[in-house]
């Protein structure tokens, strides 16, 4: 009887933390942010459109910029800071950060998501990473 007592706690254990245990993490856990002043990059992941379904006819260059219309009704024009990425093909995805010359606020509801424009099209969505 007594080997069994000394494995109960490490079976216990192995188990997982208790619920109270992860409630309280979470509790914890920092609150994503919901502002962002104006130059400052904002992780991001970036869907473009295809060209057939829309999005343009060649990649974005460094140089580019747009409209970005975040939900919530912040809006900016933003630059796309793409690292070590060479090329944001239409169709492709990627995390980035966008770059906006204006402070951007995000809703207090949880909504991350965004729309990017050029010359009032959309060519691409995407959503604010935590």
């Amino acid at each position: 009887m007594r080997p069994i007592m000394l494995l109960l706690p490490m079976l216990l254990a192995a188990c997982g933390p208790s619920p109270q245990d992860t409630t309280a993490a979470a509790e914890a856990a920092p609150q994503p942010r919901l502002d962002y002043p104006g130059k400052l990059g904002i992780p991001v992941r970036l869907d473009l459109l295809a060209t057939d379904a829309g999005g343009r006819a060649v990649a974005i260059s460094r140089g580019w910029r747009g409209r970005v219309e975040f939900d919530g009704g912040s809006n900016a024009r933003c630059a796309i800071g793409r690292g070590a990425v060479a090329e944001l093909a239409p169709g492709s995805s990627h995390e980035v950060e966008l770059i906006c010359g204006a402070a951007v606020q995000l809703p207090g509801d949880g909504r991350r998501g965004f729309r990017v424009l050029e010359d009032g099209r959309e060519i691409g969505t995407g959503v604010v990473l935590p």
